[in-house]
């Protein structure tokens, strides 16, 4: 099984603190992805060499599992050391798996310690993973919270990648 260089992307990243909250930029990143094999990307990203913001590093594995018919994203990342897992409906599933060249994946449930003025908050999410198109590509992650006053969905994260080899 061989490795096989898929690229070297730039990342803007934001972050929303809750559904009606502005986006805060965060620190640019880098990203590199390799394909494993034939059939698994990881991608592995860090704080961009000119920040002096905190260094972190997060990996994530994306695939296609042929036998239950179904995307399968994994992440770890140092800043929230949580591990998410996300898979989309099985192939030929009605509803908002694929939108437009994007793809939806679903998780579980996490706690967030702290998220904008909450502590330990418990949300459902979900991953919207758009397709690669002129060097480009968007990822972004929904959350809803599960308790509290304002149980809306949110787009809570994007990540905007721009391919630079």
């Amino acid at each position: 099984m061989g490795h096989y260089w898929v690229g070297t992307w730039d990342v803007r990243q934001r972050m929303w603190p809750g559904a009606a909250a502005k986006a805060i930029d965060l620190p640019p990143a880098v990203a590199r992805r390799v394909l494993i094999g034939n059939t698994i990307l990881q991608e592995v990203m860090t704080l961009a060499p000119e920040s002096r913001e905190t260094p972190f590093t997060r990996v994530a594995y994306f695939e296609y599992n042929a036998v239950n018919r179904q995307y399968e994203y994994f992440s770890l990342d140092t800043r929230a050391p949580q591990m998410m897992n996300e898979r989309s409906l099985a192939a030929g599933a009605q509803g908002k798996a694929q939108h437009r060249g994007t793809l939806t994946l679903y998780g579980g449930r996490f706690v967030a310690p702290q998220w904008g003025e909450a502590r330990n908050v418990l949300f459902r999410y979900r991953l919207i993973v758009g397709q690669v198109e002129k060097k480009q590509q968007a990822v972004r992650l929904y959350l809803t919270p599960l308790s509290g006053a304002n149980i809306e969905e949110f787009l809570a994260f994007e990540y905007v990648y721009a391919r630079k080899s």
